[in-house]
């Protein structure tokens, strides 16, 4: 027996009971509209979280820091893991509910194992999880402002979702190739928003954000590389000291989140600084 055929024999039971719920609305499929821009007085606050497979939890540490010195955010973006965080913290979760949701989170409740395609993992139990932590809930609808990068598996051109199915959305964005098999979204296949856009800034810039903190975790030149002309567009950029793991390993979370915390705590009094400073010129403009 191979051992692919062991891996989703052991873990697809686990899977297979976190059926989509009878009854449950179907939402429509993720689109890409155009992006209008939110306008205020005050500066709009944009947080930006890159991939980074399994040491994505940082995201959540993150958060909790930037909620505990103040700063909540408009406006949120995502890509490749970052695109699972961002979801549900512009779906309303706070910093504290994410990491309640982290620390109880099974690894087989989002990777279902595929025998057959072009991938190891379906990517069908990360969508439906998403979407009922979110209460099938469309993206249009979330409490804050949200978009989701991916990349089209044809033409390797960026695609912004910010509309429809959010847990479909985040499949695409987490679809790392030759691991997720991609997903297909009016007849288009979706791979992940990495390749394109690993930190997406500009994107936070377009919906609008005054102020944008983005949350990098990439630790790969040629990742690093795509992300850079994002991260010179941020006005600041959180870089956490994660443990280093294998892409779904989720052994490691407790110590990301904290690595997250570490980081974001140590930046807060100078986010909370520069945003006041940004609302004092728009003020005074």
């Amino acid at each position: 027996m191979s051992l692919r055929l062991l891996i989703a024999l052991a873990v697809g039971l686990i899977s297979a009971c976190v059926p989509f719920a009878p009854g449950t609305p179907r939402l429509e499929a993720p689109s890409a509209r155009v992006i209008v821009p939110l306008k205020a007085e005050r500066p709009l606050v944009a947080l930006v979280l890159g991939g980074g497979g399994a040491r994505g939890f940082a995201h959540v540490g993150v958060i909790k820091a930037l909620e505990a010195a103040g700063i909540e955010p408009d406006i949120v973006a995502g890509s490749s893991s970052g695109a699972i965080v961002a979801a549900l913290y512009a779906g309303g979760y706070s910093g504290d509910a994410l990491e309640r949701l982290a620390v109880d989170l099974d690894q087989g409740a989002l990777i279902d194992f595929s025998l057959f395609g072009q991938g190891w993992v379906r990517g069908e139990a990360l969508q439906e999880w998403v979407n009922r932590a979110l209460g099938n809930v469309p993206i249009e609808k979330l409490v804050k402002p949200f978009a989701v990068v991916a990349t089209d598996a044809k033409s390797g051109r960026m695609v912004v979702f910010n509309r429809g199915d959010p847990g479909l959305a985040v499949r695409a964005s987490s679809s790392v190739p030759d691991l997720f098999i991609p997903p297909v979204i009016d007849g288009i296949a979706y791979i992940d928003g990495g390749l394109t856009s690993p930190v997406p800034v500009r994107v936070a810039k377009a919906m609008g954000a005054d102020f944008v903190i983005a949350v990098d975790l990439t630790r790969y030149a040629r990742t690093h590389e795509l992300a850079a002309a994002d991260l010179q567009a941020a006005d600041i950029v959180i870089r956490p000291q994660t443990v280093r793991t294998r892409l779904l390993d989720f052994t490691a979370k407790l110590q990301n989140i904290a690595a997250g915390e570490e980081a974001g705590r140590e930046l807060a009094g100078r986010i909370a600084g520069a945003i006041g400073e940004a609302a004092r010129r728009k003020a005074r403009n």
